[in-house]
């Protein structure tokens, strides 16, 4: 009987976990977030705030920072708040932002390699 010869071609192996599948609400929340920071502005407010190291950050503080009208800006806060990102206190006649970390932490979860959304097929 003659040995039959087989060809075998490289075979891959992940080393990585298979990524988790996103819930239905867990896609509609990281789309609400990642609207709410889809402009330069918002990234720029979250940046300011941030490096407050977890404290609050007055309005009074933070508009010297940006050249546009209040409304304006108060506006882009608002979008933050309402998205989860900012938390807001009002103290008299002025409004302080700190920013909640858990958002931003599960996006970073949805983005991180080997996460839902980066996970590349085939690895």
């Amino acid at each position: 009987m003659a040995a039959t010869k087989r060809s075998v071609g490289p075979v891959l192996l992940s080393l990585t976990p298979p990524a988790a599948e996103v819930a239905d609400d867990e896609a509609e929340r990281a789309a609400r977030l990642f609207k709410a920071l889809s402009e330069p502005t918002r990234i720029r407010l979250i940046s300011l705030i941030r490096r407050a190291g977890g404290a609050e950050v007055c309005f009074c503080d933070i508009a010297p920072e940006f050249d546009m009208p209040q409304p304006s800006l108060s506006h882009h806060l608002g979008v933050l708040v309402k998205a989860g990102i900012l938390a807001r206190q009002r103290r008299g006649t002025w409004s302080w932002y700190r920013l909640l970390p858990e958002p931003l932490e599960a996006l970073e979860a949805l983005l991180r390699p080997g996460g839902p959304l980066l996970e590349s097929p085939g690895r």
